[in-house]
């Protein structure tokens, strides 16, 4: 397995809808030590269809790239 360097995590937001987060480890893209990166899930997306979308992101996704333009 590689060194993964991010996990998604599922979380709610403050009225109650499913959010998953980003978390970064080993410090591999600098520019975002300070931020959090989260992604919004479609209206009506339950806690657990987010947590099984999570679990895919975890499973086939390795790494992040960030660009600047």
């Amino acid at each position: 397995m590689p060194n993964v360097e991010r996990r998604f995590n599922i979380r709610k937001t403050s009225d109650g809808k499913p959010l998953i987060e980003m978390e970064l480890f080993h410090n591999t893209v600098p520019s975002l030590s300070s931020a959090m990166l989260g992604f919004e899930v479609l209206s009506g997306i339950t806690l657990e269809q987010a947590r099984e979308l999570a679990e895919k992101m975890n499973d086939y996704i390795v790494g992040v790239i960030v660009t600047a333009k």
